[in-house]
């Protein structure tokens, strides 16, 4: 059989899989996106070990494994998956409670990432893995609070925006702190962390880059859209957006020696401030839910190998509580030093506790550079569906009761009126 209907008959097996398990998830009231995730872990080493079937892993006529093709599939459903969350990230919503939601981001980075390296350092880890350990910790996906809130009536409420706003910092000084950790892990190679060429160069990279994105980027965006929307043919203004975020994404890890998913999330900033970002954003979802989200979800689960990660367990419950109280903790102390009360402070720090797919972007970068183990890589993914399945029942348990029932009265009324 020929690589290419290998890989037809692969991909086929894979979307109807991922699918399945995602309609069944939201049966159950939970996230889609586990759903599809458990597909992958089903289908990997953890249970069926599809890898091991002969026609995976053996080359095609054409000389390719359907192995290797696929997970070239996969990172690009990783660029795909961050432009789309830049381009639909609210930042209106970030500048109306900018205060508040940079000091609870900050608090939620600097104290989860602390937190990962000295555990992780303090278990034997090198300083490399420590460091990304302690950066995975910092990532954030509020999808799933965001669901919450709104069942609640709070998604408008302080904290709700506050939540909102603050996700979106999280997500720049997440991204930034991920790029700058790969380089001067690449850039040091085995070398010591104190190695100053290692921590000089990348930073300078870094800041030539992301200065120059962000002084030409938006203008060349505009430019680029206004000049898609006047040509002929279908769809020109989706194909433009999809070139700038691939470009951008070439840019962000060629030149400026960072994650390739920074430079595809700027460039959904860039578009999202075009005319043409709400078209784009619509044609962009169906492709994104029906392929490129579910290819790397699966992809995730397909290198989970749940029997190798028992030797870390005392590791992981710790990792697992310092990952929990780092975001309470962090980001609490954030909101109250902006003026939050200590109920407000308790929920925003609870809503910024999921990492979703973000986190698990973050983690795969990790693996496929080398810089976290395959043990390690297994129990983040395992932490990913830990945290965003508590934080729905916190929610709930912090906001007040007489604040939720206020909050249905209020909605009930404004039914009736209608």
């Amino acid at each position: 059989m020929s690589t290419s209907l290998q890989i037809l008959l692969f991909i086929a097996l894979l979307i109807a899989a991922a699918k399945t398990a995602g309609s069944l998830a939201s049966r159950l009231g939970l996230p889609a996106v586990l759903g599809e995730l458990l597909a992958g872990v089903i289908l990997g080493p953890s249970a069926l070990n599809i890898w091991h079937m002969h026609w995976l892993a053996t080359p095609g006529e054409g000389g390719a494994s359907v192995a290797g093709v696929f997970k070239v599939l996969a990172q690009l459903g990783v660029v795909v998956l961050m432009f789309v969350a830049g381009l639909e990230t609210d930042i209106q919503m970030a500048k109306r409670a900018l205060k508040p939601a940079f000091w609870a981001a900050s608090g939620g980075v600097v104290l989860p990432m602390a937190g990962g390296y000295l555990l992780s350092r303090w278990f034997g880890f090198g300083w490399r893995e420590a460091l990304f350990i302690g950066t995975i910790l910092t990532a954030t996906s509020v999808t799933i609070t965001a669901q919450t809130l709104m069942n609640l009536s709070q998604i408008r409420s302080t904290a709700g925006s506050t939540i909102l706003g603050a996700a979106v910092i999280d997500d720049v000084l997440g991204l930034i702190v991920l790029s700058l950790v790969i380089a001067v892990s690449a850039r040091s190679g085995g070398g010591s962390v104190g190695n100053w060429k290692a921590l000089v160069m990348p930073v300078s990279y870094m800041t030539g880059c992301l200065v120059a994105m962000f002084a030409a980027g938006p203008f060349l965006t505009r430019w680029l859209m206004k000049q898609a929307s006047r040509m002929h043919g279908h769809h020109m203004e989706v194909a433009a957006a999809l070139s700038i975020a691939f470009l951008m994404a070439f840019t962000a890890e060629s030149l400026g020696k960072m994650a390739a998913i920074t430079g595809a999330y700027l460039a959904g900033l860039f578009v999202a401030a075009t005319p043409s970002h709400e078209r784009v954003i619509e044609e962009l979802r169906a492709m994104t839910n029906s392929f490129f989200g579910p290819i790397f979800l699966v992809s995730i689960g397909l290198e989970v190998n749940a029997w190798q990660s028992g030797g870390y367990l005392g590791f992981f419950a710790i990792l697992l509580g310092i990952a929990i109280v780092g975001k309470i903790v962090g980001c609490g102390l954030g909101a109250g030093f902006a003026g939050f009360s200590r109920r407000d402070s308790f929920v925003v720090g609870i809503g910024m506790i999921p990492r979703g797919e973000v986190g698990l972007i973050t983690a795969s970068i990790g693996f496929a550079a080398g810089l976290v183990t395959r043990d390690i890589y297994a129990q983040t993914v395992l932490l990913v569906l830990i945290t965003t399945l508590i934080t729905p029942a916190l929610l709930r348990y912090a906001f007040p009761k007489e604040l939720l029932q206020a909050s249905v009265s209020e909605t009930a009324a404004a039914e009736i009126s209608l």
